[in-house]
């Protein structure tokens, strides 16, 4: 599956700039004079809250984007976060369930919990800190997740092994060892082919396991928990030599992954 990824800007004249590593990785600027007064702070608030909590209003002032713009956010963040999901548990959903599991995840992502500290000035740029208490609702779930797959294994068994009904015999029609003429010599109509009886339907295992799954997950909504201490994420935002603050998304996508954890350490 494929990640998708945020879009947006630091401030009116941020630009984004994509660069080819071992994976995509990207980086917003700032080219501005007055970056000694631009609130990156509030900026990273406005992201976050963009892509976790669905909430644009403040991103869109900072970045000077429109709402479809800063949906980007929240709809590459949630669809990230199913992927990670899959990735974790071994899943391999259909287009229909990976709907379903996306709408679990943003559900899950307006939960999240996360405080953005005021930034520091460095000799090369910026430091901020994000403290993050990690969403563990959907986290160390591998015991459940496998007596599941028993229940659907067993499931698709019975259904996929049920007996195909016998055949009834042929009715003797009075023709003789050559199929022409009765015993009275009388020609017979000839005895019509039954139209042929459709292969039965296969139940697949993993897709029925995923559905399961998927319903597991949605009854563990009620309630969401937490891990019971924080995580302090540190993003470090560099000064260019033309004097452009750079933001590595990297440092973002690793916020993305904390937030929302699906392994339990």
């Amino acid at each position: 599956m494929r990640r998708g990824k945020k879009q947006g800007a630091l401030g009116a004249v941020l630009a984004v700039c994509l660069a080819l590593t071992l994976a995509l990785s990207g980086c917003e600027l700032l080219p501005s004079d007055d970056y000694v007064d631009y609130d990156v702070s509030a900026y990273i608030q406005a992201l976050l809250d963009s892509s976790y909590h669905n909430s644009h209003d403040r991103y869109i002032v900072l970045a000077q984007t429109d709402l479809a713009g800063a949906q980007v956010n929240n709809s590459s963040t949630v669809e990230n976060a199913a992927v990670h999901f899959c990735n974790a548990y071994n899943l391999s959903p259909t287009e229909g369930q990976l709907t379903e599991l996306q709408q679990i995840m943003s559900q899950v992502l307006m939960a999240a919990q996360y405080t953005v500290k005021d930034e520091s000035r460095t000799d090369k740029g910026y430091y901020i800190e994000v403290e993050v208490t990690p969403v563990i609702t959907l986290a160390g779930l591998e015991s459940e997740f496998a007596e599941l797959r028993t229940q659907a294994q067993d499931e698709a068994d019975a259904a996929n092994n049920t007996a195909t009904p016998t055949p009834e015999p042929e009715e003797d029609n009075g023709e003789d060892e050559w199929g022409e003429e009765d015993e009275w010599g009388e020609e017979e109509e000839p005895t019509p082919t039954p139209a042929p009886t459709p292969e039965p339907v296969k139940v697949d295992a993993h897709e029925l396991y995923v559905g399961k799954v998927i319903e597991h997950c949605r009854g563990r909504l009620a309630q969401m928990e937490y891990q019971s201490s924080p995580v302090t994420i540190a993003l470090d935002i560099r000064q260019t030599d033309q004097g452009e603050l750079q933001l590595d998304m990297n440092q973002i996508e690793d916020i993305d992954k904390t937030v929302l954890l699906f392994k339990l350490t």
